[in-house]
């Protein structure tokens, strides 16, 4: 499926576990598991095993073996803390527990105390001797557990570290906020259907965002939200990212074919908002069939010169790239000629006298939005008969006001 002419591909992550085995258990160590058999611990990945295998093939073992135990335990008691536990379960083997850790956070801390061992003893620890297994299930006299790949277990760990951390902040980032002139304010989300007019099939969902003042739930203004420091109009596009995700993943439903998620220019040429805004984008990727489209907004003053610039190093983020304006295009747009922008987007008048009325409006708007892009974008227009007569006049997508709003 694509929306103008454009299909994407996720590829997929690979493992990080390897083969499964079963590791006997001691019987003192058999009864103290028992109560672990069922444990959703077992499902998240929290219980680990480390095997001390190859210190126990080397000649010395049968005279070291007390040490090897002593010096674990007291290397994992040092690094466990209050964080996990542990239990020596059979001669080589000590399984580690940590309820609050992720799955494969956990597995990398086991490879390295398991690292710290192996060099104590052995003078240095071998990649191939790095033998962790993640636990799967636990019978009467042994474990069923897997071996772990040392390379693969840091990339997936670092991989859960940055959605763990996109998370925590798209929910921080949604939240309200004290803006720089001393306001309190929240970001606003809706989702609006946005419709393709040649056939009048839906192709997705634009996310509709308002500012709200909250002492007296009163929207910002376009002038206002103008007006607003570099840093607060970074936070309203992270949090409209965030909450429009958030929207989309509680409908549970199909997945629509693509997100239109605005983004003000002032992120847009920030390095470092737009670091945050290009991982939200991949996180409403991955909700969507084809892709985003991005929506630039704030546009009509930038230099062509900063737009292409801003422009090109978040097209790789994004399946299209439209220009947001904040009022119906006129004569005064040469800027965003040659921007790599593919449409404009405006919105319809709220009040219009009639269909001739809204007619000459379109016209007009569509006419000026046609000199410097393929398409015209037009939201909330009042009812199916005027996106209708919007596509007698060129308009290439359309949403509709919402009843309430009519």
């Amino acid at each position: 499926m694509s929306v103008l002419g454009v299909s994407t591909t996720e590829p997929d992550h690979p493992g990080a576990e390897l083969g499964a085995d079963t590791r006997r258990l001691n019987p003192d160590a058999a009864a103290a598991l028992a109560p672990y058999a069922g444990s959703p611990l077992l499902d998240a990945g929290q219980l680990n095993l480390i095997s001390l295998d190859a210190i126990a093939t080397r000649p010395r073992w049968p005279v070291r073996r007390d040490a090897v135990h002593d010096y674990a335990a007291r290397t994992l008691t040092r690094h466990l803390a209050e964080q996990g536990s542990f239990l020596r379960v059979s001669d080589t083997d000590f399984l580690v527990i940590m309820p609050g850790e992720r799955k494969f956070a956990a597995q990398a801390r086991c490879l390295r105390y398991l690292g710290e061992i192996l060099t104590y003893f052995l003078g240095e620890a071998h990649p191939a001797d790095l033998a962790v297994r993640c636990v799967s299930a636990i019978g009467a006299h042994g474990l069923e557990a897997r071996l772990v790949d040392p390379a693969a277990v840091g990339v997936a760990a670092e991989r859960e570290d940055r959605e763990a951390r996109a998370a925590e902040a798209a929910s921080e980032r949604g939240a309200p906020f004290t803006a720089a002139d001393g306001t309190r304010v929240r970001v606003s989300c809706v989702l609006e259907p946005v419709f393709e007019l040649k056939r009048f099939a839906r192709i997705g969902n634009r996310i509709a965002r308002r500012v709200i003042r909250m002492s007296d739930e009163v929207a910002l203004s376009a002038v206002q939200l103008a007006n607003l420091s570099r840093a607060d109009i970074e936070k309203i596009d992270v949090a409209t990212i965030a909450r429009g995700v958030d929207r989309l993943r509680s409908q549970g439903q199909e997945r629509e074919l693509t997100l239109i998620i605005p983004v003000s220019f002032t992120s847009l040429s920030n390095r470092g908002s737009r670091a945050a805004l290009a991982g939200l984008l991949g996180e409403a990727k991955a909700l969507v069939e084809t892709g985003v489209i991005c929506e630039v907004r704030d546009i009509e003053a930038v230099p062509q010169t900063a737009l292409v610039e801003a422009t090109s190093l978040i097209k790789p983020y994004c399946m299209f790239l439209t220009g947001g304006l904040a009022a119906a295009p006129g004569p005064a747009l040469a800027n965003l000629k040659d921007t790599n922008l593919h449409a404009l987007s405006f919105e319809a008048p709220a009040q219009v006298g009639g269909d001739a009325e809204f007619l000459g409006w379109a016209r007009e708007a569509v006419t000026s939005a046609k000199r410097v892009v393929r398409s015209a974008m037009i939201y909330r227009v009042g009812t199916a008969r005027q996106a209708g007569l919007a596509a007698m006049v060129g308009a290439t997508h359309a949403s509709l006001r919402p009843a309430a709003t009519r």
